[in-house]
């Protein structure tokens, strides 16, 4: 065990959700309107729970949100922002 954090579940949404929406053409909303199944809530939950986890730790792994995201941030902040905004926007779509 290295004793780093597991945001398995995190990793996962953003590789299966965010990798290739450049590629296609999505925006991040898009992405998150396509990904939104009654079924898969209790996954989005500890997608959120894991990303909040992520922004709190004292080393936020900005640099493989980025990789499993496939996007490029100039900086850590950037990096938080933008997670931020998609488990804030993730959160709202899964509450309405």
């Amino acid at each position: 065990m290295s004793g780093s954090p597991d945001y398995e579940s995190l990793y996962s949404f953003l590789s299966a959700e965010f990798a290739e929406a450049d590629w296609e053409g999505l925006t991040d909303e898009a992405v998150l309107r396509n990904c939104l199944a009654p079924q898969l809530q209790p996954w989005h939950r500890t997608v959120i729970a894991e990303g909040r986890a992520a922004l709190a730790a004292q080393l936020f792994p900005w640099e493989a949100i980025a990789d499993y995201a496939n996007r490029h941030f100039e900086t850590e902040a950037a990096a938080r922002a933008w997670l931020t905004q998609i488990l804030d926007q993730l959160e709202q779509h899964i509450s309405e």
